[in-house]
């Protein structure tokens, strides 16, 4: 555990290497517009495919009901 000297303004203990990074990795990275346009395109994709997916689970069921009685 580090102990807290107020003088120094910051915990002592810890060197250079045991800091915490200010920034997390990457946040200096922007997207560009083509791969903001891919990841839109990727998520719109899925989207349809699950509401496909959901549109051909209820049909099947809507059949089968219709089968059975």
């Amino acid at each position: 555990m580090a102990l807290l000297e107020f003088g120094r303004r910051r915990p002592v203990g810890l060197s250079h290497a045991q800091r915490a990074p200010n920034r997390a990795v990457g946040a200096g990275r922007q997207q560009s517009r083509l791969d903001i346009a891919i990841e839109v395109g990727k998520t719109m994709l899925i989207l349809m495919l699950v509401a496909l997916g959901i549109v051909a689970l209820r049909y099947v069921l809507v059949l089968a009901y219709g089968v059975l009685h």
